[in-house]
């Protein structure tokens, strides 16, 4: 049997299983080019990953053992994210810098605590 790389990465962006060439190796570039041939362009994949981190959703999805088999984990995630990094999916939301505010009174005392080893 062989490794079904690109079916395995497509599924993780789509949610679907598609019918997707195998070249025996990943690549993240053949298989963005793949996934637009099968009707999935990158705005497709875009839009589709921020319907479903706003149904609160996860996304990448969760690839079936079946279809992953034989797919090592460290190699699909890495390169599951040079696709997405390909795709500028790295993250589907920006958010400002958390504003300052002041601390509680169990913060502040946690502030003044020293470690027993500090010496003071």
């Amino acid at each position: 049997m062989s490794v079904r790389w690109h079916a395995a990465l497509g599924y993780a962006l789509t949610g679907a299983e598609l019918a997707l060439p195998e070249t025996g190796r990943p690549d993240a570039a053949a298989l963005i080019g793949e996934l637009a041939d099968a009707g999935w362009p990158a705005e497709r994949i875009a839009r589709h990953a921020r319907e479903v981190a706003d149904a609160e959703l996860g996304w990448p999805h969760q690839v079936p053992l079946a279809l992953r088999e034989g797919c090592g984990a460290a190699q699909f995630a890495a390169v599951l994210g040079a696709t997405r990094a390909l795709l500028e999916l790295t993250t589907l939301e920006t958010r400002p810098p958390s504003a300052r505010r002041t601390l509680d009174r169990d913060e502040e005392r946690l502030m003044r605590e020293k470690p027993p080893h500090h010496g003071s």
